[in-house]
């Protein structure tokens, strides 16, 4: 059974975290809620499953004991789809550092950014912020809008972003966009 890691994995990746699941993967989602990783277990269905890591992981240390742990019982892990806030720049790279210890195999790593990250544009300077230690396959997915036809744009829904981190995931694309993010200029106001 695949292990995978979602990081953010009760709020816009939720979707996602039940597709994998429902395909027969072990999916050990990283959250400081546990009562929506709770939920998230309940929810979860198929021959797979839900693993709760409840730890915040803007705590380096406890970040990194959740992660071992979650490989110790469930094997490596096979694939990372990782979104985190801003408010924890150095989580990316512990994630990546963690998962992918010497001689454990590659890991596709799946970062996942805000439309601001096509800014500067590339998927060089993207993967240079998490480092890529060896183990490490990156992959970046870009959250965009929604140019709705005769309307305003508009941000994507958790549904859509699920379901367009999935679409990434499945096919192993390296660089991908959910939703558009060009022409800047006509993104979301708030």
């Amino acid at each position: 059974m695949a292990h995978v890691l979602v990081v953010g994995g009760t709020g816009m990746l939720r979707g996602a975290c039940l597709h994998l699941a429902a395909g027969g993967s072990v999916v050990s989602v990283v959250a400081r809620s546990h009562r929506s990783l709770n939920e998230l277990v309940k929810a979860g269905s198929g021959p797979g499953r839900i693993n709760a890591v409840p730890v915040d992981y803007t705590d380096p240390q406890r970040l990194a004991l959740g992660l071992r742990s979650a490989m110790v019982r469930h094997g490596p892990i096979e694939t990372a789809i990782v979104w985190v806030h801003s408010s924890a720049p150095d989580a990316p790279r512990l994630i990546a550092e963690t998962i992918a210890p010497e001689g454990s195999g590659m890991c596709r790593y799946f970062h996942v950014l805000g439309s601001d990250a096509t800014d500067p544009p590339g998927l060089a300077a993207s993967q240079a912020e998490i480092g890529a230690p060896a183990g490490i396959a990156y992959r970046r997915i870009i959250l965009g809008f929604i140019l709705e036809r005769g309307g305003p744009s508009r941000w994507l829904t958790h549904e859509e972003i699920s379901e367009g981190v999935v679409a990434a995931v499945q096919p192993d694309a390296v660089d991908s966009t959910v939703g558009t993010t060009r022409p800047w200029s006509a993104r979301p106001h708030e």
